[in-house]
């Protein structure tokens, strides 16, 4: 019973996910507001404009791959938990190493 308490992996720790996702989102948000508001400040047509636009719109397509960058973070805790679950069985008789 001792080893099997030993040998016990702890709960995975989600926090890293989450703080990383509420950081993306807001540093897409907050930079995408200040690119369009530089944009609005300037004359259409100037080299100023033409920048902070191209960069507001790189700044959206990058946000609208925000829930593929969601789905694959979770898709990587589920297969770490799944790889935990069952991946520390010995092969034993067919001579390999056992775990």
């Amino acid at each position: 019973m001792r080893s099997l308490l030993k040998n016990k992996t702890g709960a995975v720790d989600l926090t890293d996910l989450a703080i990383s996702i509420v950081v993306l989102g807001i540093v897409v948000s907050v930079g995408a507001t200040i690119l369009i508001n530089v944009r609005d400040t300037n004359d259409s047509g100037t080299v100023a404009y033409n920048v902070s636009n191209d960069a507001a719109v790189g700044l959206a397509e990058y946000g609208n791959w925000f829930k593929i960058i969601v789905i694959v973070g979770i898709a990587a805790v589920l297969l770490s938990l799944i790889f935990m679950a069952f991946g520390r069985r010995g092969v034993g008789a067919a001579g390999g190493a056992t775990y």
